[in-house]
């Protein structure tokens, strides 16, 4: 314990090596992201019709909520914006709906968590956060929480090829492929 406030962006790196990882993983590249979040390059998913809703949506949402009004959007909006200005931890790319890289993000990890590339694996595992009075261990940012990491998506790296790094402006990105031509870039940190 640190006497500090849990933050997704400070102790990922933490939460992945001390939970996450298997006996002999070597961790190649991580991500913290508020809700899932990624930016699809995959043409055809989300629908530009989908994309313009989510948009519009999302910001009379922000606006006429009365929790969002009277709270200033605390926690869930001040989550979001957390991740703002930062290169997005995760690039998806590929060709229509059917390629993998839809396939692993279209039902999407919906909870804010860690982007994982080890040599064995690809993945995004959520945090979750817990009483520790209830359940002891995880990682300890205060004497009565305990975080925790729940596994949300996995690839096992049988199923795609580790290409190499990947400069998009000043952010650098490790790609990988699947065997359909799709994949994702991973922002390292």
């Amino acid at each position: 314990m640190t006497g500090r406030e849990y933050d997704l962006r400070e102790d990922a790196r933490s939460l992945v090596v001390g939970q996450w990882l298997k006996e002999g993983e070597t961790l190649r590249a991580y991500a913290p992201t508020g809700r899932g979040n990624y930016r699809s390059e995959i043409r055809g998913f989300p629908s530009p019709l989908w994309r313009t809703a989510t948009g519009i949506g999302w910001a009379a949402a922000k606006l006429a909520s009365p929790i969002g009004i009277v709270t200033g959007g605390v926690p869930y909006w001040k989550e979001l914006r957390r991740f703002e200005g930062y290169p997005p931890g995760l690039i998806a790319f590929g060709d229509g709906r059917g390629c993998r890289a839809a396939q692993l993000l279209g039902t999407g990890p919906h909870r804010s968590g860690v982007w994982i590339l080890t040599h064995q694996r690809f993945a995004f595992a959520s945090d979750r956060i817990e009483s520790a009075k209830k359940r002891p261990g995880g990682l300890q940012r205060s004497l009565d929480l305990s975080v925790f990491m729940d596994t949300v998506v996995e690839v096992p790296a049988a199923q795609f090829t580790y290409e190499d790094r990947v400069t998009r402006g000043d952010a650098v990105y490790l790609r990988i492929r699947f065997h359909d031509g799709s994949g994702v870039e991973i922002h390292t940190r």
